[in-house]
């Protein structure tokens, strides 16, 4: 957000549903709106704050009337829009909105596209400790894609790698899932999945695929280093036979008998801890 915005003057005003902003606010529920103009939207008056602490770039905040009577000392007036009830339920795709609906640009800075993997620094420049790399393929879901990112941001992940058919990390419900942690980690969306991990094995790193096969060895018998990196797949298909192929090797997490598989996020935050703890995460 530009930081020359302050809490003086008034807000805009709109009371028309057809209003371009309004319309525009509205389309942002489209991922193909969502690339063509770089912007995104998510709601709550939690996410606007965790927003502003990161430092994203708001555009605009649409503030129900009832809300911004209540809370008018928590908003920019500049790139506030005060809106009535019928206007607001235009833009929200909440049951139960809170009334405060945000559309930003993308965090270009920290959330990357590419074609073809080809990071080539794997040291901290801080610490000098080999980077915490993290790899998803395929989680279509929006709502596992965005606690895996919550995960990542709370157990020290330097940087998640995501298949380009995952779930759109500007999805709402990925955003909403993620509780703030998508403004502040590094993701990078790679449509060649598989270049990651080869990229990933030439700079020294053991990627681990998260596999049930022959050859699979349980994570408790698993010597995990500061170079391991882990690999989840789709929540009901895992990962695919090449992709398993082209990693150092497959782990697997025991469960209890009976017990069939574990949710791709949970799965994804126990792999991400054994990796923090290899990274002084608990010192």
């Amino acid at each position: 957000m530009n930081t020359k915005h302050d809490r003086n003057g008034y807000p805009r005003i709109i009371t028309s549903r057809t209003n371009p902003l309004i319309v525009s606010a509205a389309s942002l529920s489209e991922k193909k709106y969502r690339d063509k103009t770089g912007r995104f939207s998510f709601e709550g008056i939690k996410l606007y704050k965790e927003a502003i602490a990161s430092k994203v770039c708001l555009e605009h905040v649409f503030v129900r009337e009832d809300i911004y009577g209540r809370l008018s000392d928590q908003f920019y007036p500049e790139i506030s829009v005060v809106v009535p009830d019928f206007v607001y339920d235009k833009m929200s795709g909440e049951k139960s909105p809170e009334g405060i609906l945000c559309v930003a640009k993308y965090i270009d800075i920290l959330h990357k596209r590419v074609k073809i993997y080809n990071n080539v620094s794997d040291v901290r420049e801080e610490t000098g400790m080999h980077k915490n790399y993290f790899i998803v393929s395929s989680v279509r879901d929006p709502g596992n894609l965005g606690t895996i990112i919550r995960n990542a941001n709370a157990l020290g992940i330097d940087e998640l790698i995501i298949s380009a058919d995952c779930a759109d990390i500007y999805n709402p419900r990925t955003v909403r899932a993620a509780m703030g942690a998508l403004f502040r980690q590094k993701i990078t969306v790679c449509r060649d999945i598989i270049s990651a991990v080869s990229v990933l094995r030439e700079m020294g790193y053991c990627v681990l695929a998260a596999a049930l096969s022959q050859s699979s060895v349980s994570i408790t018998n698993v010597d995990v280093s500061c170079r391991t990196c882990f690999l989840i797949g789709n929540e009901g298909h895992g990962l695919d036979g090449e992709l398993i192929n082209a990693c150092s090797g497959s782990v697997i997490i025991p469960m209890q008998n009976g017990c069939e598989s574990l949710n791709a996020a949970a799965a994804a935050a126990i792999l991400m801890w054994e990796s923090a703890k290899k990274h002084g995460f608990n010192e």
